[in-house]
């Protein structure tokens, strides 16, 4: 037991308590930082108490590998502190990895530390789900092009920015589900074809903007390569009516656990083939079983569904344990999802918004 590798889990809300539990069945010895925490956290499995500390550098054990699940706009302290601690560290980094102002401090620090590990959390570029939806498509119509990909990720999280909890005011609503879109995006488009389009302008994106909260919905809409339609959409606060409107692709398609709604879809011609991701509803109210997903294909001669069991964040997780553990070169950190949320919030102006709760909608940038 203790020749097992040791991650220190640094942040302990909804994200370091999932990555502590994922971590500690995969195989590793956890051990927590969170200067707020009270009470010493117990093992996922074993239930005994795990060693915490308040503050990265008061570790006094060997760490092999560090999660770091912070706020985002406090992600870059946190890893100057590993570094500072360790200049070897090896790091897995929430989503998104900073904020567009932080970038070139992240920059310089990974530049100033050649023989750090870096790699930063995605859970939906390795959800089996999204592959296997592609080859659903493929298997039925392998010669139709796909002409359009609609994505939808929404979580009421009303109550939780009420009590002060993941509220990010410099990106609002692109920056809680945006980057798991982006991910799905990045798995159901070609590679220049997703890359043209993060690079690229914001063409068109309206939202709904809240005098605290910045903006709490939006739904953008572009074209890419071979001039497949994209639209994304997604609301912290339900379903507002407006510019943002859900869209009709995602009307028929309800709620889940914490008012969730996790959608992704490719149109190739008369034919949609959908992913709905965990947690699944069920028109009863009830759900599908945890980490079950289900993939429809609607036909002109009828229609399939099938039911995939996957969890993309113990994909992730797993996949980041092994690359950091491990000898090969990593890719550098991909900062593009970053300045693209930073591109989408910036349509609507930076910082808290003094009107309350206005209507707006943009053009191209």
């Amino acid at each position: 037991m203790n020749d097992l590798p040791r991650v220190c889990v640094v942040g302990y809300g909804v994200a370091g308590r999932l990555h502590h539990r994922l971590l500690e069945a995969a195989g590793l010895r956890v051990c927590t930082v969170d200067p707020a925490l009270t009470g010493v956290p117990a093992g996922a499995y074993t239930r005994r108490p795990v060693e915490h500390w308040a503050g990265v550098a008061d570790v006094s054990a060997p760490v092999d590998l560090w999660s770091l699940c912070t706020p985002t706009q406090t992600h870059v302290d946190a890893l100057a502190a590993v570094l500072e601690r360790d200049p070897r560290a090896r790091v897995i980094l929430e989503k998104p990895a900073c904020r567009a102002q932080d970038i070139p401090r992240l920059l310089d620090l990974l530049e100033r530390h050649p023989q750090a590990r870096v790699v930063v959390m995605n859970q939906y570029r390795h959800a089996h789900a999204l592959r296997l939806l592609d080859d659903l498509r493929r298997r039925h119509l392998p010669s139709h092009p796909v002409t359009a990909v609609h994505v939808a990720f929404s979580k009421d999280r009303r109550a939780d920015m009420e009590a002060g909890r993941f509220v990010d005011r410099d990106h609002g609503v692109f920056g809680y589900e945006w980057p798991h879109m982006l991910a799905v995006l990045s798995r159901l488009l070609p590679t220049d074809a997703y890359r043209a389009y993060v690079d690229g302008p914001v063409e068109d994106v309206r939202g709904v903007v809240h005098h605290d909260y910045f903006v709490t919905a939006a739904r953008e809409r572009a074209t890419v390569a071979d001039g497949v339609e994209v639209e994304l959409y997604s609301s912290v606060v339900g379903d507002p009516p407006g510019e943002t409107d859900v869209p009709d692709w995602a009307v028929g398609f309800g709620h889940s656990t914490g008012g969730r709604r996790r959608l992704a879809q490719l149109q190739v011609g008369g034919a949609l083939f959908t992913a709905e991701m965990d947690p699944v509803a069920l028109p009863d109210g009830d759900r599908l079983p945890a980490n079950t997903h289900r993939l429809t294909a609607q036909l002109p001669t009828g229609r399939q569904e099938i039911l995939v069991n996957d969890s993309p964040m113990d994909n992730a997780l797993r996949t980041a344990v092994a690359r950091l553990l491990g000898d090969l070169p990593l890719p550098p950190v991909d900062l593009g999802p970053v300045h693209r949320i930073s591109a989408l919030a910036g349509h609507f102006g930076r910082g808290r918004v003094t009107a309350a709760a206005v209507q707006l909608s943009g053009g191209a940038a």
